[in-house]
């Protein structure tokens, strides 16, 4: 690759113009527990911060990785997740004071050190405070900052587990499934109640408030999303729900059913919905039963529920999961593809609003990035690609020295 095609060094301090976060600061201490949350920052205009240990960041080192670069600028973890921040290396043990100075130039902080840690001597959130009392420090743990498992440690997989959603995931005769794989989707949904508790302490300053101490609970924010384990506790009786594979007991059909090439996703709760269904079915297999008016209460097609799946079932293994969606389109039922990577990146919708975008980078070249999670008339998203490791550092560093 010539010098004339490498993309230029990410230096906008400030976002871009016109981005509703634009001249904001916030510096990242974090991991997974923070990074989505603050990539939306910093593409929203925020000149976001990454503070990286000499070997880099963990999220350069989770896999995968792209084949024929080195480390550290070859996870792609970090090549998406790092995307619109700037990167400056530190080294706590030795550049506390150079550390603990950047900290206080910030609006917002967010770390993810155990509870034990974030008040730390030097660079910690009660001396940083001390210096600044305007700065928001917003704090990521396992089971919060107070109480008696403040000092445990965790993980996204113990963030199922703890607030109790792992136990509803899974087949009712085998054990519970880890959720999402490497989705790692319980801390992403964390990082976004950081970035919006954020936001909202620069909303309060704004209104002649000062800096806020948010402490954020990975158990707590799992907790709150689940209607599985988070409902039934104030709400029911307490009696603990069996895992229910990929169907829902609410009612019939609901859930994962085959068909020629994979899977479709139906949910049939309304009765206009499972009259279409009905009418649908008996049109392929000339199964009369379905037809019955006593299987327009869903109560009773839950009943009967494992009649109707082998009927649905009937009629998803005659045809395509494309099928199945146009055909559910046009009769108005609710019918959807189970979608594999490759179903996403040849999707004619996605490719018709341009949604799949193409980036460049020094090192790992050329690639295919998702598109923005939503759309402003004026196009708010910044598209910047992940820094190099350390890029920013002497320019960050050397403001702090003027």
């Amino acid at each position: 690759m010539n010098d004339s095609s490498i993309p230029q060094p990410n230096v906008q301090p400030s976002g871009h113009d016109g981005a509703p976060w634009a001249g904001v600061r916030v510096v990242d201490l974090s991991g997974l527990s923070g990074a989505y949350g603050t990539r939306v920052w910093a593409a929203l205009g925020a000149e976001v911060i990454a503070v990286e240990p000499p070997q880099g960041s963990p999220l350069r080192s989770m896999p995968p990785f792209a084949p024929g670069v080195d480390a550290p600028e070859n996870g792609l973890w970090w090549a998406y997740h790092g995307a619109g921040k700037q990167s400056v290396v530190l080294d706590p043990a030795t550049d506390g004071d150079t550390l603990a100075a950047l900290l206080a130039t910030a609006d917002v902080v967010i770390d993810d050190a155990p509870a034990s840690e974030i008040d730390r001597p030097v660079w910690g959130r009660r001396a940083v405070r001390t210096r600044n009392s305007d700065v928001t420090w917003i704090s990521i743990t396992p089971f919060g900052s107070t109480g008696p498992r403040k000092d445990w440690r965790g993980s996204d997989l113990i963030g199922w587990a703890s607030c109790g959603l792992a136990s509803t995931i899974g087949f009712a005769d085998r054990a519970p499934l880890a959720a999402a794989a490497e989705v790692q989707l319980l801390l992403h949904y964390t990082s976004m109640h950081a970035a919006a508790a954020g936001m909202l302490a620069m909303r309060g300053r704004r209104r002649g408030l000062g800096g806020q101490e948010v402490d954020v609970s990975i158990q707590e924010i799992g907790l709150s999303l689940s209607p599985e384990t988070g409902v039934p506790l104030y709400l029911d009786d307490q009696v603990a729900r069996p895992r229910a594979g990929n169907r829902r007991p609410v009612t019939s059909p609901m859930g994962l059913f085959p068909c020629a090439d994979g899977f479709v996703a139906i949910i049939i709760v309304q009765p206009a919905h499972w009259t279409a269904m009905a009418e649908w079915m008996h049109e392929v297999s000339g199964n009369e039963g379905v037809l019955d008016d006593i299987f327009i209460d869903m109560v009773m097609r839950r009943e009967a529920s494992e009649a109707i799946d082998l009927w649905v079932e009937d009629l998803t293994t005659r045809s395509t999961k494309r099928d199945l969606f146009m055909e559910g389109q046009r009769r108005g039922i609710p019918i959807t593809p189970v979608n594999t990577v490759a179903d996403l990146r040849n999707d004619a919708h996605l490719a018709a609003i341009g949604w799949w975008r193409a980036e460049e980078h020094p090192e790992l070249g050329s690639y295919m990035v998702p598109g923005s999670p939503f759309v402003t008339p004026d196009d708010w998203w910044a598209w910047r690609r992940a820094p190099l490791l350390g890029e920013h550092t002497d320019d960050v560093l050397g403001a702090l020295d003027g």
